[in-house]
């Protein structure tokens, strides 16, 4: 009979912990998910589940448009926002240039080394005038 008991004992403990390790903290992550979707207004900048950069230009109830360029807006399902970039110098961080650095050092690292296409200086182009514009303007606010 004590055997019985020990085995109920188990399986309790063994729900208790599942719950506490697995079911809580996703049920806490949906909750901060959804207190930050319900707080998107036009103006903020955002990442999007795929990585997508972007300012907030309009919100609508399952969407959401999201200027990723100068002139150039996406809709995105509201559920696919990932992240609200609200502090300056994380928006710069997470820029293009900010992530990887210029073109000089991606080439010293290895990043475009072993790619079997031509450089931009083999084609010719000078490195700088090569230079993606947007990564320079990508967080600039709209006036």
């Amino acid at each position: 009979m004590s055997s019985s008991y020990w085995l109920i004992i188990y399986v309790v403990a063994f729900i208790a912990i599942f719950y506490f390790m697995a079911i809580r903290p996703q049920q806490k992550q949906r909750r901060a998910h959804q207190a930050l979707l319900n707080s998107l207004k036009k103006g903020d900048r955002i990442m999007t589940a795929s990585g997508i950069y972007g300012t907030v230009k309009r919100v609508e109830d399952n969407l959401v448009v999201v200027e990723v360029a100068k002139g150039v807006a996406i809709k995105v399902a509201r559920r696919a926002v990932a992240e609200i970039i609200r502090d300056s110098a994380q928006a710069r961080a997470v820029s293009p240039e900010g992530v990887f650095g210029s073109r000089d050092k991606r080439s010293k690292t290895g990043f475009e080394s072993s790619s079997t296409e031509p450089s931009d200086s083999e084609n010719g182009e000078d490195q700088e005038e090569s230079e993606d514009v947007w990564s320079e303007n990508v967080w600039k606010k709209d006036k």
